[in-house]
């Protein structure tokens, strides 16, 4: 009785509209780190730790430009939720994670580009990868925010 209460709430509600969403964002960047795993399993290096590796930065790119178009999608049928004023905080921590992991995205498609074009430095990847850091930072206050909220 108290799960049905719940649920037909503005908080229960909300949640029942957020968390499809954020299931499927998660499950775009499982899948996106798996296939950057699997893109670059030949070789004894990080991801992120690309050098000037064409090679790697030609099987990468269309990884990071679908997540990309993933990560567009998610932000805004994540913008499309009605919020609750109590679920307020918790809605942007989670917008600003995913435009955090758009941006990395976006800045690893640019020095993915780079490198396949022959242009390196040597670690093309170090903003995509801060940007993700942060993105898990403001994940884990949001993950905080939610318990908070639901109690």
């Amino acid at each position: 009785m108290v799960a049905a209460a719940c649920g037909s709430s503005p908080t229960g509600t909300y949640f029942g509209a957020a968390d499809p969403i954020f299931q499927r964002h998660s499950q775009t960047m499982v899948n996106a780190e798996t296939k950057m795993s699997e893109a670059t399993s030949t070789d004894d290096q990080d991801v992120f730790v690309l050098g000037a590796r064409s090679g790697n930065a030609f099987r990468l790119l269309p990884i990071f430009r679908d997540t990309a178009l993933a990560i567009e999608s998610d932000i805004a049928d994540w913008d499309a939720i009605d919020v609750p004023i109590v679920t307020s905080d918790y809605h942007s921590l989670i917008r600003e994670v995913m435009s955090q992991r758009l941006a990395a995205m976006r800045v690893g498609i640019t020095a993915l580009q780079d490198i396949a074009a022959g242009n390196s430095a040597d670690d093309p990847l170090t903003q995509a990868e801060s940007a993700m850091d942060e993105a898990n930072e403001i994940l884990r206050m949001a993950v905080d925010e939610a318990k908070r909220i639901k109690g």
